[in-house]
């Protein structure tokens, strides 16, 4: 347990925020692993037969599609697609976008992805 007389002034205030947070990401990571575990519970009790399209279903629903015209700036769209693509999707068109690159435009993209790292 953490005393003020342990940790005078701010650091008090600090390390209960530290602690709030770290219960806070425990928790949320609680449900969503209690979520998966009801959601495989149930593809398991489904019909074997019905398994594969009922994912596919799932999938299809949920992910991005391709990227619709920008009714705001482009960064602005392509950033709002990224968010709703699904991974594959993202690696699919992150791909399919840097083989159509000059090398001079993907050496620049490398050199700002590395500064931005």
């Amino acid at each position: 347990m953490i005393h003020e007389k342990d940790f005078p002034g701010e650091a008090v205030n600090q390390a209960g925020d530290e602690i709030q947070s770290w219960w806070d990401w425990f928790d949320h990571n609680s449900e969503r692993q209690d979520k998966a575990t009801a959601l495989i519970r149930a593809l398991v009790d489904c019909d074997a037969r019905d398994r594969l399209p009922f994912l596919e279903i799932l999938h299809d629903a949920l992910r991005a599609g391709q990227p619709i015209a920008p009714f705001d700036s482009v960064m602005a769209e392509a950033a709002l697609w990224a968010d709703w693509a699904s991974r594959a999707e993202r690696k699919a068109y992150l791909l399919a976008c840097w083989r159509r690159l000059k090398r001079n435009d993907q050496q620049a993209f490398l050199e700002y992805v590395a500064g931005a790292a």
